[in-house]
C-alpha cells in the first residue's frame, strides 16, 4: 500500500531547524509572514512598485489627476497581506501620489504638448503639489516618522547676517618684493584721514613726499601709522603678504614646473569702534564707472545649443583722459549670479550702486524667485559694501534706479507673484495670474528698506523710471497695457505710459498722490525722467518718434505739531497748498498742574498733489531707435539715444552729423520744451550700427556708453565686438571715446555713472572715498532676501500643531532666536553661531527626547529658503545596543525625509526637469521606508552552527537517507 506522505514537510523541517531559507508550500512560517505559492515567507505586502502589484500604474493615476480625483487615496491602496500594518496603506498611498505627479511632470516634459495643455498639466501639478505636502505634513505613523524635508542632527542657516568686524582690507597694490618702492605710490600722493572720536574730529594729512625713505608697503604703512600714534587715535595700517603660488603647464605631455609668482601685497586697516574714518582728497578729476557684459552667445555655431558664457565687468576710469593710455583706474568682474545691469549711479559719498537682475543668488543670500532685484553698493575702489535683494516670490526685474542727496535709493521695476511686505494698490494682478505689476522700493542711507509700494492694472505694467522729488515724494514713470485705478486720461493704444507720484503719510506708509495716463494708438514707453522743482518732464517712444512731455506738480504738505505739557495735549495740523496755508488746532485732555517739561513732536508729510499737462516736444521718428536717458544740467534738458533719422527735429546742430546706420545722438534744448534757440544737436557713430544704452550728465559733458560700430571714429576696433565710452562735449561739438572689449571679443557696456571728483590719489593706495563702513545692518531683511511678513513653520511632535513664524520687519538673529524657542515650547534649543565673518542661526533638539520639524511657510511667503534653513527634522540619535546601528534618540522610530521642495511647478521647462528630478528621489526614500519595514517585521534568526549558505555534508547526508526511505515508502510517488 503507497503511502501518501508530502517530503516538503520533513524537508521544510529540516531547513527552519538549520536556518536554511525556503518553506514548503502549506508549511507554517515563522511569526508576522505568510506563505505565498512559490514557498516563500512574505513579511510584507506587495508594493505598488512591484511588477506582481495590482495597483494602478502612472498612466491611470494621470488620467485619475486630470479628471479632477484626488492624488491621494487611502481607500485605494490595496494590502495582500492580512494583518499587515495600516503604516504600509499610508506609504503606499503616498507613493501613488508621488506616481501620479510624476507622471503630470513627464507629459508636461513630452515633446510637442500645447502650450494650453501644458497650463492645465501646470495647474493641476500645483493643486497635487498642494495635496501631497498636506498629507505629508499631517501623516503619523506607527513605526517610523516621515517628513517632506531632510533628516538631520542639527539646522544651521547657510545664509547670515555679517558680523562687525573693524578692519578693512584694500586691493592688491603691489607684486614684487617688499622693499621694492610701490610704483603706484610715487608722485604727487596726498590726502586726509578725518578720524571722528567722540565729540572730535581729528584730520590727519598725509602727504607722502614728507616720507624720508622709499614709498615702500612697509614704509607708507609706519609713515600713516606714526601720525595716526601722534594724534592719540588707535586706528592702525598694515601690510599683508599673500605668497606666489606655484606654476605647472603641460608641454608635449609633461608636466614641467614654473617657479612661483611674485608675492602680492595690500594695507589692512585695524579700526576701532569708537572712531570713525572718512578718506578724502583734493584736487580730484572725474571718475567714469562702466559696467560691460561680455562673452560669445553662440560659440559652438549651432544656434540650437545654448552654450553662450557671460561675465560682467566693472570698470573705474579717469574721465579726465578718456581714450588715453592709463585712463583706467581698476577693473572687476562682478559676480556670476548677476544676469543684467540695469542701471548705475554714484552717491554723495562717492559710493556706486549698481542695479541688476540676478538669478540662484547674490553675494550669499539665496533669491527666493526664479529672478529677482538686486541693488548693489560699492565703494569707490569696487569693494562690494552690501547687496539687497528685493525678495520677489516669483520674478522681478530692476528697470530704474535714483539717489537723493541724502543717501536715500530708489529702485523701481515690475514684479509678478508674491512680494510681501509691500503696500498694495486696489486692482493689483493676482500672484497666480503671470501678469506683472509695477513696484517702486525706497533704502535709507544706511540700506535699510524704508517702504515698497506694489500697484498694478488688470493687465500688465512695469516701472521704467523714478527719480526723487522735494517734499518726500517718489515719481515714478512707467508703462501699461491697461487703465491703472484713479488714473486721469484713458486708454489709448496697445502700451500706454503712465507717471505718478508716490510719498509716505505720517506713519511712513506710502500713498499714491496722483497718477496720469496718456500715450498714442501704437507702443508708448517712458525712458527718461528729470524733476526740477514743480516740474516733471519725461521722455520715452511714441509710436516709434521720441517725444519729451512736462507736468507741473503743485503739492499739498501736511504738518503736525503735537505739544504734551503737564497732562495736556495739543495737536495742530497745516496744510499748505501753493503758498496758502489753513491751521486747526485741537486740545485734549486737561492741565494736571505737574510740573512734567513741554515734548513737542513735528512731522511734515506730503499729502496730496495736483498734476497738469504741460509742454510736448517731439523729436521725430527715430526709425528704430531708442531714448536711453534725459539729465538737466545747468538748467537745460539734455536727452540721448540711438537713431536711424539723420533729420531729427532739433536746431543747432554742431560736430559730427549722421554717419548712417544705427547712430548714437544727444541734444541739449530748453526746459520748457518750446524755446527752440539754445538748441544743440550731436550724431555719434560709424556706418554700422551704435546702440546707447545708458548715458548721464556731468560736468557740462554728456556720457554715453553702448555697442560701438567697427568704424566707429576716435578709436581702433580692438576685437570682434566692442563696447565704447565716449564723452560729449554738445557746446564744442567734439567727442572723446574708449573702446572696451571683454569676454571671447564681444562686449557692450550696459551702464554708466559719473562722479565728477572721484578720481583721486586715494585711488593709488586702494583707499575708498568717503567714510569707512565696518558693520552692515544686523537686519534679517536687509542681510537675507526674505521680506517681512515671511515665515516658516515648526512642531515639537509628530503630526502636531504647526506653529507660524513671521518675520518682522526689524527682526535680527537673535530675536528671531526668541521667537522660535517661544513658539517650540523651548525643546529647540537655538543659539547664534558665529562663522567665519557671519553669524548664522543654529536649530537642535533641547533634549534626546525632543525633536523639531522645520516646514517652509504657505505660498509665497516661506522665509525658510532665503534664511538658508532646511526643512525637515531635527533630532538626536543614539547607538542601539542590539544591533550597534544609529537610531532616533526620541525613541519614535527611524525618520525618513523624503526631500519634497515646496516650490516644485511646471511653469517652465528648467522647472519641468527639476520636477521630475525631485520626484524621483522622494519616491525611492518612500521605497527605502518600505524595506525598513519589511526588514523590521522578519524575525531574528538565530544561526545555528554551520547555519546560513550551503547546508553542511552531515545534514545533506541525513536529508538524502530520509529522502530514500520516503520513496521506498510511497513507491517513489
Amino acid at each position: 500500500m503507497a503511502v501518501n506522505f508530502d517530503s516538503s514537510v520533513l524537508l521544510g523541517f529540516y531547513q527552519a531547524r538549520s536556518g536554511l531559507s525556503g518553506l514548503g508550500a502549506g508549511a507554517t512560517p515563522p511569526k508576522g509572514g505568510t506563505v505565498g505559492a512559490d514557498g516563500k515567507v512574505k513579511y510584507a505586502p506587495t508594493p505598488p512598485w512591484d511588477t506582481k502589484s495590482t495597483a494602478a500604474k502612472a498612466s491611470e493615476l494621470v488620467k485619475a489627476a486630470l479628471a479632477g480625483k484626488r492624488f491621494i487615496n487611502e481607500d485605494g491602496a490595496q494590502l495582500d497581506l492580512p494583518g499587515a500594518s495600516v503604516d504600509y496603506k499610508k506609504l503606499f498611498s503616498l507613493y501613488q501620489g508621488l506616481n501620479a505627479l510624476n507622471g503630470v511632470a513627464e507629459r508636461a516634459n513630452a515633446k510637442g504638448v500645447s502650450a494650453t495643455e501644458k497650463a492645465r498639466l501646470a495647474a493641476v501639478f500645483a493643486k497635487g503639489m498642494a495635496e501631497i505636502t498636506g498629507y505629508v505634513d499631517k501623516l503619523k505613523l506607527e513605526d517610523m516618522r516621515i517628513t517632506r524635508g531632510d533628516t538631520m542632527l542639527s539646522n544651521k542657516s547657510a545664509v547670515g547676517v555679517p558680523r562687525t568686524i573693524n578692519s578693512y582690507k584694500t586691493g592688491t597694490l603691489h607684486t614684487g618684493a617688499q622693499t621694492d618702492p610701490v610704483a603706484a605710490f610715487q608722485g604727487d600722493v596726498k590726502f586726509t584721514m578725518s578720524i571722528k572720536r567722540g565729540k572730535a574730529t581729528h584730520d590727519i594729512e598725509i602727504d607722502l613726499s614728507q616720507m624720508t625713505g622709499p614709498r615702500t608697503m612697509g614704509g607708507v604703512s609706519s609713515f600713516i601709522n606714526e601720525k595716526l600714534q601722534a594724534a592719540g587715535l588707535q586706528t592702525r595700517f598694515s601690510v599683508e603678504r599673500t605668497p606666489g603660488t606655484p606654476r605647472e603647464v603641460k608641454v608635449g605631455g609633461s608636466t614641467v614646473k614654473l617657479p612661483a609668482l611674485a608675492d602680492n601685497y595690500n594695507f589692512k586697516i585695524s579700526g576701532d569702534s569708537t572712531e570713525q574714518v572718512t578718506f578724502s582728497a583734493t584736487g580730484g578729476q572725474p571718475a567714469v564707472y562702466v559696467t560691460t557684459y561680455a562673452g560669445d552667445p553662440d560659440p559652438d555655431k549651432n544656434s540650437k545649443t545654448e552654450d553662450g558664457k557671460f561675465e560682467t565687468g566693472l570698470i573705474k576710469l579717469n574721465g579726465s583722459v578718456v581714450g588715453a593710455e592709463g585712463s583706467r583706474i581698476s577693473s572687476s568682474t562682478l559676480e556670476g549670479t548677476i544676469s543684467k545691469v540695469r542701471a548705475s549711479k554714484t552717491g554723495p559719498d562717492g559710493s556706486l550702486y549698481v542695479l541688476a537682475d540676478v538669478a540662484t543668488s547674490v553675494d550669499g543670500q539665496t533669491v527666493k524667485g526664479e529672478k529677482d532685484v538686486a541693488v548693489l553698493r560699492y565703494d569707490s575702489t569696487g569693494k562690494l559694501m552690501y547687496a539687497r535683494t528685493l525678495g520677489a516670490a516669483d520674478q522681478a526685474t530692476g528697470l530704474a534706479m535714483s539717489i537723493a542727496d541724502d543717501g536715500r535709493v530708489a529702485i523701481a521695476g515690475s514684479v509678478t507673484g508674491g512680494l510681501n511686505g509691500a503696500t498694495n494698490g486696489p486692482i493689483n494682478s493676482d500672484a497666480k495670474s503671470g501678469k506683472s505689476d509695477s513696484f517702486v522700493t525706497v533704502f535709507d542711507a544706511a540700506g535699510d528698506e524704508m517702504w515698497t509700494q506694489r500697484r498694478g492694472a488688470l493687465a500688465e505694467d512695469e516701472a521704467t523710471q523714478v527719480a526723487f522729488g522735494p517734499g518726500g515724494v517718489v515719481y515714478v514713470a512707467g508703462r501699461t497695457k491697461s487703465g491703472l485705478p484713479g488714473a486721469t486720461g484713458g486708454m489709448s493704444g496697445k502700451w500706454d505710459s503712465y507717471l505718478t507720484a508716490v510719498a509716505p503719510d505720517a506713519k511712513g506708509v506710502p500713498k499714491t498722490l496722483f497718477t496720469t495716463q496718456f500715450g498714442t494708438a501704437g507702443d508708448d514707453s517712458i525712458s527718461g525722467i528729470v524733476v526740477n522743482g514743480s516740474t516733471v518732464t519725461v521722455a520715452g517712444t511714441e509710436s516709434g518718434r521720441g517725444v519729451l512731455r512736462s507736468f507741473n506738480v503743485e503739492p499739498t504738505t501736511t504738518t503736525v505739531v503735537r505739544t504734551d505739557n503737564n497732562g495736556a495735549t495739543n495737536v495742530t495740523t497745516t496744510t499748505t497748498t501753493g503758498g496758502t496755508s489753513n491751521s486747526t488746532s485741537v486740545d485734549y485732555g486737561a492741565h494736571n498742574g505737574g510740573t512734567d517739561p513741554a515734548k513737542v513732536t513735528t512731522t511734515t508729510y506730503s499729502s496730496a498733489a495736483t498734476v497738469t499737462a504741460g509742454g510736448v516736444r517731439d523729436l521725430g521718428d527715430l526709425m528704430g531707435g531708442t531714448i536711453a536717458g534725459l539729465g538737466l544740467d545747468n538748467g537745460q534738458l539734455v536727452i540721448a539715444g540711438s537713431t536711424r533719422n539723420g533729420s531729427l527735429g532739433v536746431g543747432g546742430g554742431t560736430g559730427s552729423g549722421y554717419a548712417g546706420g544705427l547712430d548714437a545722438f544727444a541734444a541739449r534744448f530748453s526746459a520748457d520744451l518750446t524755446n527752440t534757440s539754445s538748441d544743440k544737436l550731436m550724431y555719434f557713430g560709424g556706418t554700422g550700427d551704435d546702440t546707447v544704452s545708458a548715458m548721464t550728465v556731468a560736468g557740462g559733458k554728456v556720457w554715453i556708453a553702448g555697442g560701438a560700430s567697427k568704424d566707429q571714429p576716435g578709436a581702433t576696433a580692438i576685437s570682434k565686438k566692442d563696447g565704447y565710452l565716449a564723452k560729449l562735449d554738445l557746446g564744442a561739438g567734439t567727442s572723446e571715446v574708449q573702446r572696451l572689449t571683454g569676454k571671447d571679443g564681444m562686449a557692450t557696456a550696459t551702464s554708466i555713472a559719473v562722479d565728477v571728483s572721484g578720481a583721486t590719489a586715494l585711488d593709488k593706495l586702494g583707499l575708498p572715498k568717503g567714510t569707512l563702513q565696518y558693520a552692515d545692518s544686523q537686519k534679517i531683511v536687509a542681510a537675507s532676501s526674505v521680506r517681512a511678513g515671511d515665515s516658516f513653520q515648526i512642531r515639537t511632535a509628530e503630526g502636531g500643531k504647526l506653529g507660524t513664524i513671521t518675520i518682522a520687519a526689524d527682526d535680527t538673529l537673535q530675536t528671531l532666536a526668541d521667537k522660535i524657542k517661544r513658539i517650540g515650547g523651548f525643546k529647540v534649543k537655538v543659539e547664534v553661531v558665529t562663522d567665519g565673518e557671519f553669524r548664522r542661526l543654529k536649530l537642535t533638539p533641547s533634549s534626546n527626547s525632543a525633536s523639531v520639524e522645520v516646514l517652509p511657510g504657505k505660498g509665497g511667503s516661506d522665509a525658510l529658503e532665503a534664511l538658508g534653513l532646511t526643512p525637515g527634522v531635527v533630532r538626536n540619535t543614539v547607538i542601539d545596543k542590539k544591533t550597534g546601528k544609529s537610531v532616533s534618540a526620541d525613541g519614535g522610530g527611524p525618520v525618513f525625509g523624503i526631500g519634497l521642495p515646496a516650490d516644485l511647478d511646471l511653469k517652465s521647462e528648467t522647472g519641468i526637469k527639476a520636477a521630475i528630478a525631485a520626484l524621483a528621489k522622494s519616491m525611492t526614500k518612500v521605497r527605502d521606508a518600505y524595506r525598513t519595514l519589511e526588514a523590521a517585521a522578519k524575525p531574528e534568526v538565530k544561526a545555528q552552527p554551520g547555519a546560513g549558505g550551503a547546508a553542511p555534508a552531515y545534514l545533506t547526508n541525513q536529508i538524502a537517507n530520509y529522502q530514500a526511505a520516503l520513496d521506498r515508502l510511497t513507491g517513489g510517488g
